[in-house]
């Protein structure tokens, strides 16, 4: 396996959620008719999702034509999060990859959610969420916790380089 190249499956896997996840957020910047909206991001976890994760597109229970007037603002300002790097993992027989994003506000250029997967039943779907931590490293968020150390690193692809120093030395390291 080329030390650089994840399995494309994988990476076609968290490349459609990020722009599923964005859609979500146009959605909830556009979209009056509540319910098509709640109904929108409710298959995306559903689709993307191991566990019944808490979606960070959110908006107000209650939405009028001059808060979508008013949300504008918010889409301009909000993006498809940046890919930086995949890493993929063995822990024991099963591939686990690690997808290192930004932030969904425009202009993110360091790690802010680090999104886990690996195969279900023949799909991948996300099965954790750890939070990028100011202080440098990862903290678990959501979903299971899983153990790098017991993991053994075989690839990474890396797609962006992010400018925080900490995630640009981080970004830099390959599998031994």
């Amino acid at each position: 396996m080329d030390k650089r190249t994840v399995e494309q499956d994988a990476t076609r896997f968290i490349q459609k959620f990020l722009d599923k996840e964005f859609a979500c957020w146009e959605l909830a910047y556009r979209e009056l008719d509540s319910a098509k909206y709640e109904a929108a991001v409710a298959a995306f976890v559903r689709e993307f999702f191991a566990f019944e994760a808490v979606p960070s597109i959110t908006r107000p229970r209650k939405v009028s034509a001059g808060w979508l007037e008013e949300a504008k603002e918010y889409l301009a300002a909000t993006t498809k999060r940046p890919l930086f790097k995949i890493e993929q993992y063995m822990a024991g027989d099963e591939a686990v990859y690690a997808a290192y994003t930004g932030s969904n506000d425009l202009g993110s250029d360091s790690y802010a959610e680090v999104f886990l997967y690996k195969n279900f039943a023949g799909r991948h779907r996300i099965f954790s969420v750890y939070h990028s931590d100011p202080d440098g490293g990862i903290q678990h968020f959501d979903g299971e916790e899983f153990s790098f150390s017991r993991a053994k690193l075989v690839a990474v692809e890396k797609f962006l380089a992010p400018t925080d120093e900490a995630d640009l030395l981080d970004y830099q390291l390959e599998p031994a």
